[in-house]
């Protein structure tokens, strides 16, 4: 009987991810179509300093509110992370005397880098909002709290876009960018804290730990086929 309602609760989980997964899809496609980049651009920057005046409240609102209004800007963020990728790559590759060499697998390269953002966040993401059985949110919700989580890594992303205008900036931008990925892991365990609705960090810290393993181990598969994330 036990294992019966196990398999239905992971049939109806499977279901919702799909369900949700649409419904998120097309919310990325509208949020896309009306990008405004002016006003966007001035949001971004509002949310940012928010984030720097009290990060651990901005976190918090998100993950607790129902309206997802914090996904568009999520989605901004996501975007800023992937055009930095793409032009840390898409221009390495153009500077290069040998790019004309191998050309095909350099183009594969560079889809993969672009991917790379997008997979970070969905792997991590789906990864929460399956194990989040206590208190649910909605993948658009979670999606919103874990790019959030990672805003010092899209920020490391476009100050390392200096190594190609000088190779100095190499030593600042590597440990800027060790930095900036402490600081994410840091928000991220509270963003995910606060999608669990758990209080006290001796609970929630072993479901953390877990998460964290098996996005490792994603992360591991994907190097193998050549995205780092």
């Amino acid at each position: 009987m036990g294992e019966e309602n196990k398999n239905q609760d992971q049939t109806l989980d499977t279901e919702n991810l799909k369900k949700e997964t649409v419904e998120t899809v097309n919310q990325v496609k509208e949020t896309i179509k009306n990008v405004d980049i002016k006003n966007d651009a001035k949001e971004a920057t509002g949310f940012v300093t928010s984030m720097f005046k009290d990060p651990f409240a901005t976190i918090k609102e998100i993950a607790d509110e129902t309206t997802n209004k914090a996904f568009k800007t999520a989605i901004i963020f996501l975007i800023i992370w992937v055009a930095a990728e793409f032009l840390d790559s898409a221009l390495s590759i153009a500077l290069s005397r040998f790019w004309t060499i191998n050309w095909g697998s350099k183009m594969l390269g560079l889809i993969k880098t672009v991917i790379a953002p997008v997979l970070s966040v969905l792997a991590l993401s789906i990864t929460v909002y399956l194990m989040n059985k206590k208190s649910k949110k909605s993948l658009m919700t979670t999606i919103s709290s874990i790019t959030v989580a990672k805003i010092p890594v899209v920020l490391a992303s476009v100050v390392s876009l200096l190594t190609l205008i000088s190779s100095n900036a190499s030593p600042l931008t590597s440990r800027f960018s060790s930095f900036c990925s402490v600081i994410s892991i840091v928000l991220t365990y509270f963003s995910v804290k606060a999608l669990f609705g758990e209080e006290q960090n001796s609970k929630f810290i072993k479901k953390f730990v877990i998460i964290y393993a098996i996005y490792y181990v994603i992360s591991l598969v994907l190097y193998y086929l050549g995205i780092y994330i």
